[in-house]
């Protein structure tokens, strides 16, 4: 499923990045811009990779293995580099890629108490952010900084939008048990409209700065509205997914699943009315289901 997931995004968004840097490149002095943050986001990764000491078994040091990875990766900007004729910067581009390789990844495994300072804040009922944010808080940071970068192009806010919901979405893969689905005593109704209205909430307050920003943007608030908009639907879409097709201590591949191909249905905003006719569909469905679950304890 991540790997799926990955190629969607990827197959999404590259083209759309890709023209935007070519566009950008005709801008004199962008070079530097973008080849810094290109770096910035290589050296991030790799300082952050947790395959180091299998790769030193393969060659030792990994260095050259490190270097074709990330040469093969940013080829495609090199190669727009080459076509507007920057050989030199070229040339300085891939000499601090190779230092980057030679320096040593340093990976934090203990991930938890790192991060209770972003979960001390989400409350325990939010438990798939919870856990969500402690495994993907590197990759959530870095789109939110994306977001921000908005204030010079609104466009990479809409981006990072997209980019969040779908990691936020992959927070309702893992199914929690029956004794905590009956914890809150609540019926099925009432603890499906709580979650949802919580988790929106919650999902407003991290898109705030990026309304903010639209505000400098004026002639566009109407479409940060509308990805908003689709966003808070394909998360209730993904929570009640989640409840559909809930098993117990279970993964939610199939929910997963389609979660993923709403997702690729609210890019193209207007289909997004089609989301939202399905969640209609998917809370009686959801409702019906846990219903059983809660049921059967007594």
């Amino acid at each position: 499923m991540g790997l799926f997931r990955a190629i969607v995004i990827f197959a999404a968004l590259l083209p759309l990045l890709f023209l935007y840097i070519y566009n950008r490149l005709q801008v004199p002095d962008y070079e530097y811009f973008i080849s810094c943050f290109l770096l910035l986001v290589v050296f991030f990764i790799h300082r952050n990779r947790k395959d180091s000491l299998f790769l030193s078994k393969l060659l030792n040091p990994p260095v050259w293995i490190f270097f074709v990875e990330y040469f093969v990766f940013l080829l495609p900007f090199l190669l727009l580099l080459c076509f507007f004729g920057f050989y030199l910067k070229i040339l300085i581009f891939i000499a601090l890629l190779l230092v980057i390789c030679f320096v040593k990844p340093s990976p934090k495994v203990q991930k938890t108490t790192k991060y209770n300072f972003f979960t001390k804040y989400i409350p325990v009922t939010m438990f798939e952010w919870r856990s969500g944010i402690r495994v993907n808080l590197p990759a959530i940071v870095f789109f939110y900084c994306l977001g921000l970068v908005g204030i010079y192009e609104i466009w990479f806010s809409a981006v990072s939008i997209a980019l969040l919901s779908i990691t936020f979405c992959t927070f309702y893969g893992a199914n929690e048990s029956q004794k905590i689905l009956i914890a809150s005593e609540n019926s099925a109704g009432v603890l499906l409209r709580c979650k949802i209205k919580q988790h929106v909430k919650y999902w407003s307050l991290i898109l705030l700065p990026f309304f903010l920003i639209s505000i400098i943007y004026y002639e566009y608030w109407f479409f940060i509205l509308a990805v908003f908009a689709a966003t808070v639907n394909l998360l209730i879409f993904a929570i009640l997914a989640k409840y559909a097709y809930y098993r117990p201590a279970s993964n939610g591949v199939l929910s997963q699943l389609i979660s993923l191909f709403a997702w690729l249905c609210s890019i193209a905003l207007p289909l997004s009315i089609l989301v939202f006719f399905t969640n209609i569909f998917l809370y009686f469905k959801a409702k019906q289901n846990i219903n059983y679950y809660l049921n059967a304890c007594d």
